[in-house]
């Protein structure tokens, strides 16, 4: 009975180590595959931001740019030193409206005058065959030298020419 009793006990014994060592060996495989599941997640939520990241700096850039091409901003620059004379006179009416006052308060567009616009612009005009070329290149060479003492005449020239109904200049600013 006493060996009875032994092998009883000892069975319950080895029933209850391998059932113990079964537990402990699924209950760390769940732990691994938890792990692996947050680091897959964690992956995930990083890749994400990042492309939602690039995604809403290229959206920002776009918004950006567009923007700046409504306003006639620098952004608008010649590709090609080829160009229709009408963009020379929409660029060069933004930059000579920074400096006047319109008779009805309309001006449209406006573009800061800088050294580097006005070379730009000086490069185009002199490699197209614009009918007042002349004129155009002295209207740029005199804003390259921060002398705007003809900048109603000038406005008002190139606003003629762009077809201007509103925003004729009466003034310097």
């Amino acid at each position: 009975m006493k060996n009875l009793k032994t092998v009883i006990i000892s069975t319950i014994l080895i029933c209850a180590l391998a059932s113990g060592v079964v537990y402990i060996t699924i209950t760390n495989k769940i732990k691994k595959e938890n792990e692996l599941k947050i680091v897959q997640l964690k992956k995930e939520e990083d890749e994400k931001a990042a492309k939602d990241k690039i995604a809403a700096e290229a959206k920002e850039k776009e918004e950006a740019k567009a923007k700046e091409k409504a306003a006639g901003t620098k952004e608008d620059v010649f590709d090609t030193n080829i160009v229709a004379e009408e963009r020379v006179y929409i660029r060069m009416h933004g930059m000579i409206n920074t400096k006047i006052n319109a008779a009805d308060g309309n001006t449209w567009g406006m573009i800061e005058i800088t050294n580097e616009d006005c070379n730009k612009l000086i490069e185009v005009v002199n490699t197209n065959n614009y009918e007042d070329k002349e004129k155009l290149l002295a209207f740029l060479n005199s804003w390259k030298n921060k002398d705007f003492s003809n900048g109603v005449e000038q406005h008002n020239y190139i606003w003629e020419k762009l077809g201007g109904v509103e925003g004729k200049a009466i003034s310097l600013k």
